[in-house]
């Protein structure tokens, strides 16, 4: 008897999936889910839709195509940013943003690079930068200035998030959040990807570029990003 149950807990399960209803949000958010798990190349309408429950054709209602649904990923990716409160000066919400734009690298990895590379300006992106430049404007930036700020800003926490997920700081096979990596383990990973002639005294350079502590250094360039504003004025 508990085996017949077992058996047929899966069904119930794809029973229950299907009698969801299929909004747009979820279908994105379950699109999200698998990117995160397999990459973007593996997403397909028609492995989404078998997530989902669905025949592949219920997902055409909601989205044109396949770019479609990844112009709204990334639309949902930016609306993860969230302003800090009004009471916060412009340092603290440039730092915040920042902040944030590379944290959301760390947890989506394999979307991540949606966030620059859709053919259309996410919505969330836009009022993101509308109520940003608002901010800066009523702390005293001049409008143009404001629109300058956010570029860098943006430019600054996404190339920087993109540079650490081009595998700069790559992990080995067998290596785990649980499980770093020792310092010979690291030299080891480095000179497996060091060309034949590369001169010894650059092996050095080599491994302080792929060794430093990615976050201490991000926030080290977003002081000095900070730093050189207030010192250039509004």
């Amino acid at each position: 008897m508990t085996e017949r149950r077992e058996a047929r807990e899966p069904d119930r399960e794809s029973e229950e999936t299907a009698r969801q209803p299929l909004t747009r949000e979820r279908i994105l958010h379950v699109g999200l889910r698998l990117i995160d798990q397999q990459g973007l190349e593996a997403l397909t309408m028609r492995k989404l839709a078998s997530e989902l429950g669905v025949d592949p054709m219920a997902l055409y209602r909601h989205f044109k195509n396949k770019e479609a649904l990844l112009d709204g990923v990334a639309d949902m990716l930016w609306g993860e940013i969230v302003l800090p409160g009004r009471e916060t000066d412009w340092e603290a919400l440039l730092r915040s943003v920042a902040t944030s734009l590379y944290a959301l690298a760390h947890a989506h990895p394999r979307a991540y690079t949606l966030l620059l590379n859709r053919q259309i300006l996410p919505l969330s992106m836009l009022q993101l930068s509308d109520a940003m430049r608002e901010r800066l404007q009523q702390e005293g930036f001049e409008r143009q200035r404001a629109g300058e700020v956010i570029c860098a800003l943006f430019s600054y926490a996404i190339g920087y998030a993109m540079v650490e997920l081009s595998t700069l700081l790559p992990q080995s096979p067998t290596h785990t959040e649980t499980e770093p990596m020792t310092d010979i383990a690291r030299l080891t990973h480095l000179m497996q990807r060091l060309p034949r002639e590369t001169p010894a005294h650059t092996v050095e350079a080599a491994y302080a570029l792929t060794t430093y502590e990615a976050e201490t250094q991000f926030t080290f360039g977003l002081d000095l990003m900070l730093t050189g504003l207030k010192c250039k004025g509004r």
